[in-house]
């Protein structure tokens, strides 16, 4: 038998609390019921540092380019992945900034 204080598991799954309300905390439109994390302060994405991130690869996989390969098929491989970093990246800027005017 759980305790009175101890949250206990019903038949769907959801938690039943006993003993006290559960209210659940509400920042930013995102629900303790569903992200716990918000609870205790921690939550939200870092979408400037991924768009970062995505230039340094591209610029990373251009460096690499200079290298002791033999023959060119390192060299597109290269190439396309850091376009493909690079156009990712600012597509996601571009969808960012103009997502308001939809």
């Amino acid at each position: 038998m759980a305790s009175s204080t101890s949250p206990a598991r019903t038949d769907h799954g959801d938690v039943e609390h006993h003993g006290h309300e559960h209210r659940a905390v509400v920042v930013n439109g995102v629900s303790s019921d569903d992200e716990p994390s918000v609870e205790w302060g921690w939550h939200g994405h870092y979408p400037k540092v991924a768009h970062f991130a995505g230039f340094v690869v591209a610029a990373i996989c251009l460096i690499m380019i200079h290298g002791n390969h033999v023959g060119k098929e390192e060299d597109i491989w290269l190439v396309v992945l850091a376009v493909a970093f690079f156009a990712l990246s600012l597509g996601a800027i571009i969808r960012n900034r103009t997502s308001w005017r939809r």
